[in-house]
């Protein structure tokens, strides 16, 4: 265990942690109040005793729909369980061209998409973008402490207020805190034997009610070597735990551990300059998410006074004025009258054009054109669907630079690490020795609908270029010596997220054609040899029948000589 990483300071670099967090709280529990109620801790070292999963503050629900149809339209365009969502891929070229470590590799991305659907990875990954989306951060453990046969790894997703991390400057992530929640009991089974004195006792005693049944206990990940890992782990009880009003300084941890990969993957919508946490589309709703409920608020009352306005009543009808329907209200003095006190003279009209056009704002800032189209007619012709669709992948490039963000920040590293994990844990077939010598570093590329969206501007130029050389090839065919075929076919198929075992490899492809240039020039000497053959026929049946065209006229000609003779001649 590295010396200088201690109770005393750990615990001083978490709270500099968040003390760098705090600036991101405050509107945290803003978008908590107005668009994720129930999420985000925001007591440390307390842990919340029951979840509010509505609030006061939300009347419309207009923002928490345009969240979830983000949020839905990100997991189907990213990360959808019905298709492959990501490939893998030899970085050096050469190696592709070994065809027993390219289908190694195709096998291996078989199995870890397997992996994945026998994970609940796709059961956390919707909760994971909520909290992108709202909060602008959000974080995943990847852990390989699956109990489960079929999957070798578990993933869990936290909430904004129960983590904080710092990075290095080179951007990665350098350290990470979290405050874990266990039982006494938990905490006895987890650390039997490094849990203070104080636990156990009072475990033993049978005191764990419920005014100590959640614990807080420090999470500590640093990039620091532990043996042979690069990465450390330790976990600490904190005072509120040891019920100690002060911290123990000689406090030891109570678990040290390491990985091989950062375990936790933090990704962010967009960031503001050098910022730590990020910044999402909850944010930036926020504003209209207010002014939104205040107007919905401001016209449930204008509603109410008109439906029900106050009204001025003699004081002798007091509790006895009925204002139900069809209610009767008897008096003598004609001039004591019920009136209204002022009257509500409402622009329901305006109002709610103000309030929609509002709610159009959030529903833009969360990406819901991109996502819900009323141009998806069934009945539409082909050429308007078509026309649809290039609108949407052109709507779909605004998410780029989300996109490429996720990729590097979240996705690499996820895909990386399970791949680690599967290989550790022998889920892959084993290379021979030969082959495991020639293997380099492989690249992962995603190949969902939403990444491939983000290069349909050079799909398109590739579609573009094709169409103009084969108009121009009709008049001049020598300009298709300017363009590389099998090159263009590649990289459309890679822009297009053409599964990898679509294509054939060059080798294949050079075999094929070599098969087919001899089998042509096969054909072509036969044919020739048949030419030749009938060429030589068509000589030799004229020397024949020059032959006999000279036999007979030379058997004429002795025959007139030999009549001639007989006539004395």
């Amino acid at each position: 265990m590295p010396n200088k990483y201690d109770y005393t300071s750990v615990m001083s670099l978490y709270e500099d942690a968040r003390m760098e967090r705090t600036d991101w709280e405050a509107e945290w529990r803003q978008i908590s109040d107005f668009l994720l109620p129930g999420r985000g801790i925001y007591q440390t070292y307390t842990k919340p005793r029951k979840r509010k999963l509505t609030t006061r503050n939300v009347i419309n629900t207009v923002a928490e729909d345009a969240l979830y149809v983000l949020t839905s339209g990100m997991h189907g365009a990213l990360t959808s369980p019905s298709r492959p969502w990501f490939s893998l891929d030899w970085e050096d070229s050469r190696i592709t061209k070994i065809e027993q470590l390219k289908a190694w590799l195709q096998d291996c991305t078989k199995k870890q998409h397997m992996a994945f659907h026998a994970s609940n990875f796709y059961s956390i990954i919707n909760s994971f973008y909520t909290e992108l989306i709202g909060f602008g951060t959000a974080c995943v453990y990847v852990g390989e402490d699956s109990e489960s046969s079929s999957s070798p790894f578990r993933f869990e997703t936290l909430t904004a207020g129960e983590y904080a991390f710092s990075v290095g400057a080179d951007g990665l992530m350098a350290t990470f805190f979290r405050t874990v929640f266990m039982t006494e009991r938990q905490m006895v089974e987890r650390f039997p034997k490094t849990v203070s004195k104080k636990v156990k006792d009072r475990v033993k005693r049978g005191e764990t009610g419920i005014d100590r049944s959640d614990l807080a206990v420090v999470e500590f990940v640093v990039r620091s070597p532990y043996k042979d890992k690069p990465i450390t782990r330790m976990y600490f009880e904190t005072a509120s735990t040891l019920r100690q009003t002060k911290p123990n300084p000689e406090q030891k941890p109570l678990e040290v551990s390491g990985y091989y990969e950062f375990p936790y993957m933090v990704a962010r919508w967009s960031t503001i300059g050098s910022d730590i946490y990020g910044v999402g589309p909850g944010s930036r709703a926020l504003p209209d998410i207010k002014r939104l409920q205040e107007m919905e608020k401001a016209f449930l009352m204008a509603t109410h006074k008109s439906i029900n306005p106050p009204l001025n009543a003699p004081a002798r009808m007091r509790g006895k004025l009925n204002t139900l329907p069809g209610g009767y209200n008897y008096y003598a003095n004609q001039n004591e009258t019920v009136s209204e006190i002022y009257r509500v003279n409402f622009d329901y009209n305006g109002v709610s054009n103000a309030v929609e056009r509002v709610e159009q704002r959030i529903q833009r800032n969360f990406f819901n054109d991109i996502f819900l189209t009323a141009s998806r007619d069934p009945n539409a012709s082909p050429l308007k669907a078509t026309q649809v669709n290039v609108q949407e992948q052109e709507k779909m490039l605004r998410m780029g630079p989300v996109v490429e963000r996720l990729q590097h920040e979240f996705f690499y590293p996820l895909v990386d690490r399970c791949f680690n994990i599967m290989l550790r844990k022998e889920k892959f077939e084993p290379l021979s020795p030969e082959l495991a010598d020639m293997a380099g570093d492989f690249s992962i590329s995603l190949i969902s609908p939403l990444a491939t969206a983000q290069r349909s501007v050079a799909l398109g130029g590739i579609q573009a270029f094709m169409g103009f050389v084969g108009q121009t090839a009709q008049f001049d065919p020598s300009v298709l010596d300017n363009v590389d075929s099998d090159k263009a076919v590649r990289e459309y198929a890679d822009i297009t997220g053409v599964d990898i075992g679509v294509l054939r490899p060059s080798d294949g492809v050079a075999k094929i054609r070599d098969d087919r240039a001899k089998a042509q020039a096969a054909k072509a000497k036969q044919e020739q040899a048949m030419q030749a053959a009938q060429v030589q026929g068509s000589v030799g049946m004229q020397d024949s029948a020059a032959r006999k065209t000279s036999a007979e006229a030379g058997q004429i000609n002795m025959e007139t000589t030999q009549l001639a003779q007989e006539l004395g001649m």
